[in-house]
């Protein structure tokens, strides 16, 4: 028998691709997957004088705006490249809507005492006003998400928050119970070294076996070791390994798995309320204030293609993909605030291993109408194809029936380059359908009220952390990959957080200023 939801979904999809097809607008926005593949052939040598510069930042996400951050309070001049026609990597955001709204990233937990150049930004930037009387920070209020935060759709009904604690059996709440006493447990556990056993950044974690075993099996294979069978709890840990990894159970390993539950241990009485930093924009209130400190310029439309030493620093040859003609930069010293793959085409530089990467479809629903009393901020769909959606208007003041809606989608199996060429093979027609599939179930009225839904395609998202991601060498990232360029990007560590960013481009920055014999200063990390 068919059940109700899948009934819903067959009556409405007739109707629903007409609706895409002759009343909606919307578009895939990005990213650049046509101009990034040129990296894989040939390019016409530069032509023209060469350009000049202090130093060359290759990207504009997080790591890359972190290290123009850094510079510029040294007082150095950067030229930053980025391939995109907009600035932030996965931390990207658009202000054409109703309300600011994410490409990507979209929220910051409280960071932890060791995550110091975060914090530093967080007090720079007015969120962080100062400290409680045991040293723990403040926050200000209005930029902590506001209530209601989270509601899921599980067995036909919403419930607040991410557990439907009235509709589970007691098995499965027990089996629940367990999961957060065993990882609540291993918040406060240390090593032999006296390290955390999982820690933020991911690098002061501790290096004692035993933990570090944990990334030897998959996250999978621990829930079935540790006699997890519940269907509840493996779908609550895998909504938490797409949400971070864009990964499945399978696909995870386990030390990734357990650090997103039992990394993070600030805990003060305002954040009781939320942990949750949150802007309409996400994280890219963040890079955008970061930008707004550089000094120098930034180029979009900038593809890299080639970065080597020479005497005098390092030349840097990209191609204007606008009017299609390669230029040269000669610079002091370059950061590349790019993944492994890319860094490698660039240098030809063995020393990178590529990271199995993410593919992501975000999409942007522009409504009108919305009336929903006690909307909350993040929304989860139990069984969903994606993993919801956030409202960029929760955090205003006044609500308003026009908001924009962002929806989220990890393809977390195995196969990460079927799963890529896939979604860049679809048309915008059969994109958007599928995401108003995924959401008409539980919102009937939805399509009718979206009159814009745009796409982005995240190819490569984020670093997967698979079984055997810390590799021989944990926590020990390569910075330098020449006397003057300096690797900034989370691929060092295989987390794509936003602490771990900042931390990476930071470092990358102030590896430079000792090269060019600049004032460092007091180190920010």
């Amino acid at each position: 028998m068919m059940r109700r939801r899948e009934l819903i979904s067959a009556l409405a999809a007739g109707w629903l691709a007409e609706r895409v097809r002759d009343e909606m607008q919307g578009a895939i926005v990005g990213a650049s997957h046509t101009s990034g593949h040129r990296l894989r052939g040939p390019l016409p040598p530069a032509r023209g004088p060469s350009e000049r510069a202090d130093v060359v930042i290759v990207g504009s996400g997080v790591s890359g705006a972190s290290a123009a951050w850094r510079l510029a309070a040294a007082g150095v001049e950067a030229r930053m490249l980025e391939l995109e026609s907009f600035a932030g990597g996965t931390s990207a955001w658009s202000d054409d809507g109703a309300v600011p709204h994410p490409w990507g990233a979209h929220y910051l937990p409280a960071p932890e005492a060791d995550a110091r150049a975060t914090q530093r930004l967080l007090v720079e930037l007015g969120v962080q006003t100062g400290w409680d009387a045991a040293g723990r920070p403040l926050f200000v209020e209005e930029m902590l998400c506001h209530a209601p935060q989270e509601r899921l759709f599980y067995g036909g009904h919403w419930h607040g928050g991410l557990i439907p604690d009235s509709a589970l059996e007691a098995r499965e709440r027990e089996e629940l119970d367990r999961f957060m006493a065993l990882t609540n447990t291993l918040q406060n556990e240390r090593g032999s070294d006296g390290r955390f056993a999982f820690a933020l950044p991911a690098e002061q974690s501790s290096r004692d076996a035993r933990f570090l075993e944990l990334d030897r099996t998959s996250m999978a294979e621990w829930l079935v070791r540790e006699r997890f069978a519940s269907p509840f709890l493996r779908w609550f840990v895998e909504y938490a390994t797409l949400d971070d990894f864009g990964a499945n159970l399978e696909d995870t390993s386990a030390w990734a798995g357990l650090h997103y539950f039992a990394a993070r241990k600030l805990e003060t009485e305002q954040l009781q309320g939320s942990r949750y930093l949150v802007w309409p924009e996400g994280n890219g209130w963040l890079v955008r204030r970061m930008l707004e400190r550089m000094h120098g310029t930034r180029h979009n439309g900038a593809l890299v293609f080639a970065v080597t030493p020479s005497r005098s620093g390092v030349s840097v040859d990209y191609l204007d993909v606008h009017d299609d003609v390669t230029r040269r930069i000669e610079a002091r010293a370059v950061v590349l605030a790019v993944p492994a793959f890319v860094a490698a085409r660039m240098l030809s530089a063995k020393a990178l291993t590529p990271r199995a990467s993410s593919p992501w479809l975000v999409a942007n629903l522009h409504v009108d109408g919305r009336h929903e009393p006690d909307r909350t901020w993040d929304t989860m769909i139990h069984a969903g194809l994606g993993l919801g959606y956030v409202d960029a208007g929760h955090q205003r003041t006044a609500p308003s029936d026009r908001t924009v809606l962002t929806y989220f989608r990890a393809f977390g199996d195995a196969d990460v380059g079927a799963s890529r060429a896939r979604l860049i093979r679809q048309s915008w027609h059969e994109l958007a359908s599928e995401v108003l599939r995924d959401l008409i179930t539980v919102h009937p009225d939805l399509p009718a009220q979206t009159h814009r839904l745009d796409i982005m395609l995240w190819g490569h998202a984020m670093p997967r952390p698979r079984p055997g991601f810390l590799g021989p060498k944990p926590f020990e990232p390569t910075v330098m990959l020449d006397d003057r360029i300096a690797w900034a990007h989370v691929d060092q560590t295989g987390f794509a957080l936003f602490e771990e960013a900042n931390l990476h481009g930071v470092r990358a920055a102030e590896h430079l200023l000792r090269t060019l014999d600049a004032s460092v200063g007091e180190s920010w990390i």
